[in-house]
């Protein structure tokens, strides 16, 4: 597939220990002596993922603090938002704060996260704690941290965990292996998504045998929903959009609309994803403006249609199948942005 943007070469440099983004799992293995021996000895760990955390960020912050937990440390999971309420199940939720709790953190292990901005308002935080841990699954938009274990082979940050402690002098207990599921779970779309391989079902054969429930985490994250994700949901398809002869598809959410039935941006987690559901649709995206001139974009595509670098294009990022980006302008124009380049991504194939 050509491209009809220009590449933007990556920022990234060669990490202090592994400057490696496509690890195999026997590499992200090798890499469990580094990570011990970096936070071996640390009273308090802070652990923060992105903005309006899915089920991979909550889940894979959720078991780090777990393993350190084991490692003797002290940790406290840090989010710019709570969790969802589909998530809320999840052990340890509950102590998922917005605002630190300390200050004297001597560590900060950040997880499911390609660029510092997407801490939110605890980025200035986060980059003032040394030594840094980035944990992550996405191509890299930004290098910091002392160490680095990324691999873009893997379908989630929570599949990385998995082959970082698995055969390991740490315990893979029921509760580590309900969060580590709800990850590879959710970020492959209950095993739809492209991203899902032997090696991932694999994987999740273990966490199985290590005591993880497959439906009560089905049961929880997708068959909980608030009545106003049904409505928006509703919404939704019945003004869904077309272009290119009904290649992309998708669907905008105004402030009013929300209001109208009382929704969050929470109510629209998985929303982008049924717009696929359409046999003609190769590209999806939802744009929502759950706050006054603030909209999100979700996008979604089939095949080689790579809307990461379409989301690249606006400040955004994610991977080939899944991005996302923000706009700060009215619905309008940015709706009329995006379709553009959408449209142009689908004519480049």
């Amino acid at each position: 597939m050509s491209q009809f943007w220009d590449t933007k070469e990556q920022n990234v440099e060669k990490g202090t220990l592994h400057p490696m983004a496509v690890l195999s799992p026997e590499e992200i293995r090798n890499l469990l002596p580094d990570f011990v021996e970096i936070l071996k000895g640390k009273q308090k760990v802070a652990i923060g993922t992105h903005l309006n955390p899915d089920g991979d960020a909550l889940g894979s912050a959720l078991a780090v603090h777990q393993f350190l937990r084991q490692m003797g440390i002290q940790s406290e999971v840090l989010c710019h938002h709570e969790p969802p309420p589909n998530l809320r199940f999840l052990p340890g939720a509950e102590d998922v704060h917005t605002h630190p709790h300390s200050q004297d953190y001597d560590a900060a292990v950040v997880v499911d996260l390609d660029a510092l901005d997407r801490l939110g308002s605890l980025r200035p935080l986060f980059e003032s704690i040394q030594p840094l841990v980035l944990i992550d699954h996405h191509i890299p938009v930004e290098s910091p941290g002392d160490l680095r274990i990324i691999s873009t082979k893997s379908p989630a940050t929570a599949a990385i965990l998995c082959d970082l402690f698995f055969d390991s002098d740490f315990e893979i207990t029921p509760l580590i292996a309900d969060l580590l599921l709800t990850g590879i779970l959710t970020d492959t779309g209950c095993f739809r998504y492209p991203n899902t391989t032997a090696h991932s079902l694999k994987l999740v054969a273990s966490l199985l045998e290590a005591g993880a429930s497959l439906p009560r985490v089905n049961e929880e994250v997708y068959m909980s929903r608030s009545l106003a994700s049904v409505q928006i949901q509703g919404h939704a398809m019945s003004h869904l959009k077309l272009a290119s002869e009904g290649g992309i598809a998708w669907v905008t959410l105004t402030n009013d609309v929300f209001n109208s039935v009382q929704a969050t941006d929470e109510d629209t987690e998985g929303l982008v994803n049924e717009l696929l559901a359409v046999s003609t649709v190769r590209i999806a995206g939802l744009l929502r403006e759950s706050k006054p001139g603030k909209i999100r974009v979700s996008l979604r595509s089939r095949g080689d249609f790579d809307v990461a670098q379409v989301a690249s294009l606006f400040g955004g990022g994610g991977h080939k199948n899944a991005a996302g980006c923000a706009f700060d302008i009215d619905m309008q124009s940015a709706e009329e942005q995006l379709v553009e380049a959408l449209i142009r991504c689908l004519e480049s194939s």
